[in-house]
């Protein structure tokens, strides 16, 4: 029998070989569940602490126009990035960093860790500042022993060589907000840049690469140690568009100087904004698109993201709203052919049709006249509907206007497109415009919906209840000039990928061919060629080819309450087989020929090769050889010093030429 000492020592071995035993027991349990079940996770956290990840912007696609040209691509510049873990928990890090960008040490952390907020591991780098300039590189690159944790790349930065050339076409692009983040998936992240508007953010999809990545090997400061792999970025696809850089330039440069020369030489102070659109009617191709004022989209990308913005986001002239597809002008006369077309197609009126002119309507009198009645006060007498559209004769246009009615004016203004979107692919989306008839007028004002017969005559003439965007009147006389086929216009040709093969091509899209007789549109052709050779524009195109290059065009201008006038003027040519359409409008800048055709003949005059005859500030004399004064609504002015840079002087021609204004009083909107 053991004594009691033994006993108690066998309990005391047993007891501590049972602890010994479950100590290890649960040591080993634990090793087991770190090394089995988190050992993917532990070794990955483990890498963490020895490498950072680091990303690798892929550049833009190229946007080229229709021959190659480079209009938008990217520029190498600089980025810094830092390792937040690595760099908040270093204050000599802050310190050092902060006085070489020259920042304020509680800014700079606010930045990191605003950026971190953007990141999906806290641990990589993120971007901190980009579009460093060299200056600043130097010296971090200089400090970087000293900056653990920090580290400077070079990355693509979009690039528009050109400015504001171009600019509502192209758009701009920023960083993503939570909307965008949210409506894209997870194909972004906070922090990536993004298309905002124009083709940069219509074609999205196609234009954004992919972002490739960089592991560094670090120490447990953050000193970049090497590279432990690296996946290669992909550019993005390219576009090509339809767009002629040359006939672009035209525009861009036609447009802003004539708006100088309008307020330095004309009563028009207040023309400073307009748009410019030229179209292949063929087949709805945009060639040339400006609306001034614009913007350089390369204020938002890079370190200038955000700076110089503010004024322009203010700016009573709106610069970042696209005139060409947004804005909505009345037509004044260039709607004149519709009227024309719907009294031919309804059987109203036929060729042989005439018509009188006394200066004031039958019934109206003042309340509602011909533009010219202050210088021809008999108006243009009896006339037929060609004569009526080269005149630009309003009390013609009202005799329509009674036989056909508001209904079937509004009939064939929706047949050309007029009142819905063409379809144009290109963010913000475009205006639909308006095109009221007595059904639209009792919906939309309940107090007074009544259609007066005064507002048919206002119709009639591009005025009153109907609006339209320049890219609208665009494809309006596109579909008269090739025989009344209606296209959806494009300005993308192709998407093709970074080493040049097409990866999706856009071949023409006809909306529909409009049911309109072709002698009726033959009629309005010739009706809207006289305009240039013999009616209101023809003094504008003095010296112009015509026998060899015959354009057909029309003048117009809308009376806007509150501002001075707005001009229009549309045309294509050649007449008998057309290529081009050039629209203009020019907010507040009076008459369609004055401020819209000597803008169109210097982009005819560039694509069909033509060198000017005519200097600048060469006078035009009438038949009688003497010096004429321009003149609108009715009033005399005497004519401009200095003529135009974009054509011969346009005030200087026969009597009549300005161009018309369509006199509307504030009578007519009352009720008659």
């Amino acid at each position: 029998m053991k004594d009691q000492s033994t006993k108690e020592l066998e309990f005391r071995f047993r007891f501590f070989s049972g602890l010994i035993l479950c100590i290890f027991a649960v040591l080993l349990m634990r090793l087991w569940y770190l090394q089995i079940i988190q050992g993917n996770e532990r070794l990955r956290m483990s890498r963490m602490n020895q490498s950072r990840e680091i990303k690798i912007p892929a550049p833009r696609g190229v946007i080229y126009d229709r021959d190659g040209r480079v209009l938008a691509s990217s520029r190498i510049s600089h980025m810094i990035s830092v390792a937040p873990d690595d760099v908040l928990k270093n204050q000599r890090v802050i310190q050092t960093l902060a006085r070489l960008l020259q920042m304020k040490q509680e800014d700079l952390v606010t930045l990191i860790k605003d950026k971190r907020k953007n990141s999906v591991n806290p641990s990589d780098y993120v971007a901190i500042l980009t579009d460093v300039d060299p200056k600043t590189v130097g010296r971090i690159l200089e400090a970087q022993l000293d900056l653990p944790g920090v580290q400077v790349d070079d990355y693509p930065v979009r690039y528009y060589p050109r400015g504001e050339w171009a600019a509502h076409l192209f758009g701009y692009i920023g960083e993503i907000n939570k909307e965008e983040l949210k409506a894209k998936g997870d194909k972004y992240r906070m922090g990536d840049l993004i298309g905002k508007t124009g083709l940069e953010k219509a074609y999205e999809d196609d234009l954004r690469g992919k972002d490739g990545s960089r592991i560094l090997e670090v120490d447990r400061l953050g000193h970049t140690l090497g590279v432990l792999g690296e996946r290669e970025s992909y550019p993005g696809n390219n576009l090509r568009l339809s767009i002629d850089a040359e006939l672009q330039d035209t525009a861009e440069q036609a447009l802003r100087e004539h708006l100088a020369w309008l307020r330095q030489n004309s009563n028009y102070k207040n023309a400073r904004s307009g748009a410019v659109i030229a179209m292949d009617p063929r087949n709805g191709r945009i060639l040339a698109m400006v609306s001034y004022p614009g913007f350089d989209p390369n204020i938002f990308v890079g370190n200038t993201r955000g700076r110089n913005v503010g004024a322009l986001f203010t700016d009573p002239l709106h610069p970042f709203t696209n005139r060409a597809t947004q804005g909505e002008f009345m037509p004044g006369s260039t709607f004149k052919p519709i009227t024309v077309m719907a009294a031919l197609g309804e059987g109203k009126a036929d060729a042989n049709a005439r018509f009188g002119c006394t200066g004031y309507d039958r019934i109206y009198g003042s309340k509602f006249k011909c533009w010219n009645v202050k210088t021809k006060p008999g108006g243009h007498g009896r006339q037929n509907l060609v004569e009526s559209l080269q005149n630009s004769c309003n009390m013609v246009m009202a005799e329509l206007a009674r036989l056909v009615g508001p209904e079937d004016l509004a009939k064939y203004a929706r047949l050309f497109g007029l009142g819905s979107k063409t379809g144009f692919n290109l963010s913000p989306g475009e205006s639909s415009g308006v095109v009221g008839d007595p059904e639209w007028k009792a919906q939309r004002f309940k107090r007074d919906p009544k259609w007066y017969p005064l507002e048919t005559l206002h119709y009639s003439i591009g005025q009153g209840y109907i609006t339209v965007t320049p890219l609208q009147l665009a494809n309006m006389y596109s579909a008269i000039a090739n025989g009344g086929k209606l296209y959806t216009p494009q300005v993308v040709e192709a998407v093709t990928n970074p080493e040049g093969k097409i990866i999706r091509q856009y071949r023409p899209k006809l909306n529909k061919i409009i049911p309109i007789e072709q002698e009726h549109l033959a009629l309005v052709r010739e009706g809207l060629e006289k305009v240039i050779s013999v009616g209101t524009a023809r003094s504008y195109f003095t010296g112009f080819p015509l026998d060899k290059y015959p354009i057909a065009g029309k003048t117009g201008t809308a009376q806007n309450q509150g501002k001075d006038d707005f001009a229009l003027f549309a045309s294509f040519a050649p007449v008998n087989n057309p290529e081009l359409v050039v629209v203009v409008v020019i907010e507040e800048g009076g008459s369609g020929g004055l401020a819209g055709a000597p803008i169109a003949r210097k982009i005819y005059e560039t694509y069909f090769k033509i060198q000017p005859k005519e200097k600048a500030g060469a006078k035009l004399t009438n038949t009688q050889g003497q010096a004429t004064t321009g003149h609108n609504s009715g009033q005399s002015r005497t004519a401009p010093q200095n003529a135009p840079p974009t054509a011969a002087d346009p005030t200087r021609g026969t009597s009549g030429s300005m161009g018309e204004t369509n006199s509307i009083n504030g009578e007519n909107k009352q009720n008659p």
